[in-house]
């Protein structure tokens, strides 16, 4: 990989992104921490406020946050009026939409023609493809929309870029910028990782004979909390200390509650808000459950495989976040019970895996901050237009 070369001129980015405190903006903020050593400054465009860590990564980059306006709340004029704002004052090399399908149009409608050119949708979702006619129709439309209003094809893993693209995309063109991590809050020894791990399991209660599978994700239909009410269900006749801990927010809260409920399974779960120091939740915890409908590539797993901890999940997950660590398991959703149960039986138990191996395995993937920042720059910069995660394996 060519090295980033010193004393650039100085690049600025925009990024438009709709709300705050997901995947997309967790992209963003890691790549912002990176970017003062490259000399490429980052706006955002965003219909949420955000978090102070967030606004201050953006602002030692030289950028700042422009606030949208909700043209279904305020208007189309004061919605174009808070958009462009950003682009008068400021000279863009490059903008960023993580906004895709028909949603992408009206931003890319308010471009100036110049910047229409540089115009790139970034890939963070796989989707499922509907069945239904109409779902059917607009999926496929949207697929054509990204092709066509993206300069490149530009995304965070294989599966993703099949799914905003389109099948027909040819994989030599794909331009993947890994969804990274800051390595120093994970790089746990041995004797921090116990620490971390009595101290969790004081907190929320848990024997040293439970096990603890952890789920952290946002409460939406892709990330199919009720499969998990299910198997717990399932699980009650196994006779296994099973427990299951929740962390996030989303509009199915509380249908995930009701569900919880009228399966019976209270005792089984611990529902949760987001925690800012979830390494040491992933310390605690004996696996990460993850039965996604779909996902693009989900930085969690690669959290989660840093701290050492196992993931069990749905095959609708690119396996291009698995490190090559073998604490990975893909299982079908269609597939019974049993086999989720076996999977999260043989990596419940696993041993931690040395530091310098886990560290050794995120910086060979490209999945820390800085190996990532490398190549995204590289792509902001034009000295690259075609990467792929899976060469890092050969």
């Amino acid at each position: 990989m060519n090295e980033v070369k010193d004393n650039y001129p100085p690049l600025r980015v925009l990024h438009i992104m709709s709300g705050f405190g997901g995947g997309i903006s967790s992209f963003i903020l890691n790549k912002a921490k990176e970017m003062p050593q490259f000399n490429i400054a980052f706006d955002v465009v965003t219909y949420d406020e955000c978090s102070d860590t967030f606004t201050q990564a953006i602002e030692a980059t030289g950028g700042q946050i422009y606030q949208l306006a909700n043209p279904k709340i305020d208007g189309w004029s004061k919605f174009k009026a808070s958009f462009q704002k950003a682009i008068i004052e400021n000279k863009y090399d490059l903008v960023q939409c993580h906004i895709d399908g028909y949603r992408a149009l009206a931003y890319y409608h308010l471009l100036p023609s110049e910047l229409k050119k540089v115009f790139y949708i970034h890939a963070h979702n796989s989707y499922v493809k509907p069945t239904q006619l109409t779902k059917k129709a607009e999926f496929t439309l949207n697929q054509q929309i990204n092709r066509k209003l993206s300069t490149s094809v530009l995304g965070c893993g294989l599966q993703a870029i099949r799914g905003v693209y389109g099948d027909s995309v040819p994989e030599n063109e794909m331009m993947m910028v890994p969804n990274s991590i800051e390595t120093n809050r994970f790089a746990l020894n041995e004797a921090e990782h116990n620490e971390y791990r009595q101290s969790f399991r004081s907190e929320y209660g848990y024997s040293d004979t439970d096990i603890v599978l952890v789920q952290a994700s946002r409460y939406e239909y892709a990330k199919n909390h009720t499969f998990t009410a299910k198997f717990a269900e399932y699980l009650k006749d196994k006779g296994l200390n099973l427990k299951f801990i929740f962390f996030g927010r989303g509009k199915l809260e509380s249908d995930i509650r009701v569900e919880i409920s009228e399966r019976d399974v209270e005792e089984y779960f611990s529902m949760n808000d987001y925690v800012s120091d979830i390494e040491r939740v992933f310390a605690g915890a004996d696996i990460l459950f993850l039965p996604s409908h779909y996902e693009g590539l989900p930085t969690v797993v690669v959290e989660a495989q840093a701290a050492g901890l196992p993931t069990v999940m749905s095959d609708s997950i690119t396996e291009e976040v698995a490190l090559g660590l073998d604490l990975v398991k893909s299982v079908s959703l269609d597939a019974p019970f049993e086999d989720w149960y076996e999977a999260v039986l043989e990596l419940a138990h696993k041993e931690l895996v040395p530091l310098d191996v886990r560290m050794n395995h995120l910086v060979k993937h490209n999945f820390t901050n800085n190996t990532s920042a490398v190549l995204y720059a590289q792509f902001v910069r034009g000295e690259r237009d075609y990467y792929q995660i899976k060469e890092d394996d050969k």
